[in-house]
């Protein structure tokens, strides 16, 4: 893809690594400054929310409230359109989970989080170590789902819910597991190449329907996916970080959802661009 076909979108935003689309066609995005923002269709751009810390990975739910994975208070939140709003838990199995980094509401209902790290953030980017692991929220308690990953990032559960899938930054490679029918995890098994590509620091992944699993580069300033035969796909590079300015998470809307929009470290606005495939749907476009 030429980079000149990659459009933007909002303004003023702040570290906006977690973004989701809505139904009727706007995005929620976080924003580092504790809070998040509305962006209307046509790019109006408005915040809402005091969360605190650093808002991070981000999904919707049902009723349009925003799933907050907050990586600055190692808080699990949920926020409401009126900007109020809980923390659902900020521990699993009696454990504090410092860095909470993605969630995802899968169709069973159940919150899958990652936890980046069990120690400070940049020393874990620094000397990888195996400290990171996956928490699972559902009747209102939170439980350690997996373990031993390098730097749990992006989550994403499949539409039948029979895998979860884990970007392990550090070890540059995406993981994935069984989902058992109590909820519990099979083994990890590496999913694509390992190490993914030069630069394949791996942040956020998503689905799309053909089964697609698509996988954001920061470093490389990258998005790409790993198709069902588990090889990557190298979609959209931008070296110069010109548009994709170290992107993190990716998600799909639009018409038939067949536009990708990216968060990143460093845009005030959401980039976006169209995709072969339609996204898969999560929990809030069914």
């Amino acid at each position: 893809m030429d980079i000149s076909e990659i459009k933007t979108l909002g303004s003023g935003l702040a570290r906006p690594e977690g973004v989701m689309a809505e139904p009727g066609g706007g995005l929620v995005a976080a924003d580092a400054r504790g809070c998040c923002a509305k962006i209307s269709p046509d790019g109006q751009t408005q915040f809402y929310g005091n969360v605190g810390g650093v808002p991070n990975g981000i999904c919707l739910d049902k009723q349009g409230n925003c799933i907050i994975a907050n990586i600055g208070n190692g808080q699990v939140q949920c926020l409401a359109a009126d900007g109020t709003h809980t923390v659902l838990f900020d521990k699993a199995d009696g454990r504090a989970m410092p860095a909470p980094n993605f969630p995802f509401l899968d169709l069973q209902g159940r919150l899958w989080v990652s936890n980046s790290t069990a120690g400070d953030l940049e020393q874990s980017l620094r000397q990888p170590a195996p400290d990171g692991c996956v928490m699972v929220y559902e009747n209102n308690r939170a439980r350690i789902a997996a373990e031993g990953l390098y730097f749990a990032n992006g989550v994403a559960v499949d539409s039948e819910g029979k895998y979860l899938y884990v970007a392990e930054t550090t070890r540059q490679a995406i993981s994935r597991f069984a989902i058992g029918k109590d909820g519990s995890l099979g083994d990890r098994q590496t999913y694509g190449p390992e190490p993914l590509c030069d630069l394949g620091f791996p942040d956020g992944c998503a689905l799309d329907e053909a089964g697609n699993l698509w996988v954001t580069f920061p470093a490389r300033g990258a998005v790409g996916y790993i198709d069902p035969d588990r090889r990557l796909c190298m979609v959209a590079e931008d070296r110069r970080m010109e548009v994709l300015r170290r992107p993190t998470n990716i998600c799909f809307g639009g018409k038939d959802r067949k536009t990708a929009f990216i968060g990143s470290l460093d845009s005030q606005s959401i980039a976006y661009f169209p995709v072969p495939y339609p996204g898969q749907a999560l929990i809030h476009q069914l």
